[in-house]
């Protein structure tokens, strides 16, 4: 699914066919109307979509101005041809993302390993959207952020109530502990954080002394201010893997050839040297 940086202009395009005949055939339709649904499942109809002529019959495009797309999120979308070429079009979607989310490669340094063109924005979509792909496949395996982020999370010290168990790793500060039941603060001025296991515990042994023992934890999570060069090489090395055998492409032979293996907390396969430069961040325990 496309991705788009929240203040840009989408162009969305169809093409109306005649599906009473076999095969199909472009015509132009009687009236065409888009209509995009937001994340907040509020809608907006366009009645004027743009005829490509030049292109052939029953070609257009609707550009979507920056304005109608502030929300970040999922955007649906269908078209609603009348007369010639009368129907519904199948439902389609495109994402709108945060510009400055944390990604490992950004776009101009992902068109340059795969030594593209920075002017040719054909694939620009399908590439954020691997890239995306990597990130979250990389945040699974390592356990966490890749650049250190302020994480939300409710935790049950249950069993264990001098210590809390945190999700992501690994760990950089805690900002605050919050009882849950009584909303009070849990002083964490004695608190030591074990960084790779994801923990942190009272120095004293002493419990946090919540009422209910479930608390919101504000914490803060990553590998550093910069991504590891390591990572984003690995990133590099996973993008020219993807690229090249979703298009039938043999693998450059120094980023391992067919030679690949499945880690935890990725859904496919990578290059073997992928898996060695992700080694030293790999979540304890996490093993291939």
């Amino acid at each position: 699914m496309a991705r788009y940086p929240q203040g840009q202009p989408v162009r969305l395009t169809t093409t109306v066919k005649d599906n009473t005949v076999n095969p199909a055939v472009p015509v132009d339709a009687g009236s065409l109307k888009l209509t995009i649904k937001r994340p907040d499942a509020s809608t907006q109809d366009y009645l004027s979509p743009t005829h490509d002529g030049a292109a052939g019959s029953g070609t257009y495009h609707q550009d979507i101005p920056a304005a109608d797309l502030t929300q970040l999120g999922h955007y649906q979308y269908v078209w609603v041809a009348t007369g010639a070429g009368a129907g519904v079009s199948p439902p389609s979607g495109f994402e709108v993302a945060d510009p400055f989310e944390v990604a490992v490669l950004s776009l101009q340094d992902a068109k340059d390993h795969l030594n593209k063109s920075q002017l040719t924005v054909t694939d620009d979509a399908e590439l954020l959207r691997k890239i995306a792909t990597i990130e979250a496949s990389l945040e699974r395996h390592t356990g966490g952020p890749i650049l250190n982020r302020a994480v939300t999370e409710r935790v049950d010290s249950n069993g264990s109530p001098w210590e809390l168990r945190l999700m992501k790793r690994p760990l950089v500060s805690i900002t605050s502990v919050i009882d849950l039941y009584t909303g009070a603060a849990i002083d964490i001025s004695d608190i030591e954080l074990d960084t790779n296991a994801g923990f942190a515990r009272r120095k004293s042994g002493v419990a946090f002394g919540g009422v209910s023992q479930l608390y919101t934890v504000v914490y803060v999570a990553g590998w550093g201010t910069a991504v590891p060069p390591s990572i984003t090489e690995a990133a590099n090395v996973i993008l020219q893997h993807l690229w090249e055998t979703q298009r039938g492409q043999s693998s450059n032979p120094r980023y391992g050839a067919d030679e690949t293996v499945t880690l935890p907390g990725f859904g496919y396969a990578i290059p073997n040297l992928a898996a060695d430069l992700l080694a030293p961040y790999a979540r304890v325990g996490a093993v291939a």
